[in-house]
Parts: C-alpha cells; sequence; structure tokens
C-alpha cells in the first residue's frame, strides 16, 4: 500500500507540474488542453494493459510501474513540450497499471466487512506522503 501511493503521489506531482510547466515550453493554450487529456488518457491505457498481465509477479509488475513514472519524471526535464506530454502519458500509464494490481491483491487479502477500512488507510497513507512529497517536489522541480 505504501509503495503504490508513493508511486501515485510521483505521478500526480509530476502531473501538477507539467500542467504548469508545459506552458513555459511554449505549448499554445489549445495544446495544453490536448496534452493533459492525452497524459490522463495513459491511466486508461495502463487500467487496461496490466488487465492482459495477470500472472506477471507484484514485484516485477511494480519495477517496471516505478521505472515508467521515472522516466515521465526525467522527460519533464525535456526542452521539448511534446517529449514532456509523453513522459506525463507513460508515467499515468505506470500509476494507474500499479494502483489497478495493488487494488485487485488487497482485494483478495481482505473480507469485504474490512474494505472500507482498508481504502480509509489507503486514501490516509497516500495523504500523508503527498504531504511530505509536495514541498520536496517543488524544491525539485524548481531547481533540478
Amino acid at each position: 500500500m505504501f509503495c503504490n501511493s508513493f508511486v501515485g503521489a510521483l505521478d500526480i506531482l509530476l502531473l501538477f507540474f507539467l500542467q504548469a510547466k508545459l506552458p513555459e515550453k511554449g505549448i499554445p493554450k489549445w495544446g495544453l488542453r490536448a496534452a493533459l487529456l492525452f497524459m490522463e488518457l495513459g491511466g486508461v491505457v495502463g487500467s487496461k494493459l496490466i488487465l492482459r498481465l495477470p500472472k506477471v509477479g507484484y514485484k516485477v509488475i511494480f519495477a517496471v510501474t516505478s521505472a515508467l513514472v521515472l522516466t515521465g519524471i526525467f522527460a519533464e526535464h525535456s526542452r521539448s513540450f511534446v517529449i514532456m506530454a509523453i513522459g506525463g502519458f507513460i508515467a499515468a500509464v505506470g500509476d494507474d497499471a500499479l494502483q489497478v494490481r495493488t487494488n485487485a491483491k488487497l482485494q483478495k487479502m481482505f473480507p469485504s466487512q474490512q474494505r472500507a477500512t482498508l481504502t480509509s488507510v489507503e486514501s490516509f497513507t497516500f495523504s500523508v506522503i503527498m504531504i511530505v512529497l509536495s514541498p520536496l517536489a517543488g524544491f525539485v522541480f524548481t531547481y533540478w
């Protein structure tokens, strides 16, 4: 749950910063709307793609999806808004793929009576990670 929340927080922060940085790189207003939609569609692709890989182990999925999110973070440092948007798409693929796999795994571990509590703990974990990462990400994305 912690790993999933950490990867998700990195992706969300990346998409927040891309929304601000893409105009700085010269993307037109209509292009920003299209880029934001494109990046969010990465989540749809990731959610569907992970369903085609039911036999791949969780550790492998975690490693690959983490690498996808890190690829998106590195693409944020590109001079091209196209590459930056593609990086955001790739990060969203990884984040949502991991989210779907983690939820499926957790659903099997807990009886239905405890799933509301599970959702609350998962949300709390994500919130705590965001509280810590938000100022750090602001520093990293501003100065790195």
